[in-house]
């Protein structure tokens, strides 16, 4: 079991910042099995932030390529670099607590009675019901 301040953070974090794009684009259903929806889930931060990253380096480049002088090549990069070490920071303290809690979510399971006759007990995972 998670700590309490960790949960009552990814709650608060998850209410706030809705970050499932997949799911507002398509339904769960639609996107494969569970486990690549995990993937999915867990990966997107991580491409959002090499594309910045990307464009951080090209906007540096293109600037040093527009100037024509040779020395400041090296200063926009490691300037370009700062800047998507700040984005990156950004967008996983933003994410992380979604991507987490879906994460945690996919083992979760929920008991339902099927039968009252005979106490028959099925069990559902809770990224499932949703």
């Amino acid at each position: 079991r998670l700590h309490e301040d960790y949960t009552r953070w990814t709650d608060f974090m998850h209410e706030t910042f809705q970050f499932d794009f997949l799911g507002l684009t398509y339904p769960d259903a639609c996107l494969g099995s569970m486990e690549e929806r995990l993937l999915l889930g867990a990966l997107w931060p991580f491409v959002v932030i090499l594309l910045g990253a990307a464009v951080f380096a090209c906007r540096a480049a293109s600037a040093w390529l527009l100037s024509g002088r040779s020395d400041t090549l090296r200063r926009d990069l490691v300037r370009a670099k700062w800047r998507s070490l700040y984005w990156a920071i950004l967008v996983m303290y933003l994410v992380l607590p979604s991507a987490s809690r879906s994460i945690f979510k996919a083992k979760q399971c929920e008991s339902y009675n099927v039968s009252v006759f005979t106490g028959e007990r099925r069990s559902y995972l809770v990224a499932d019901l949703d």
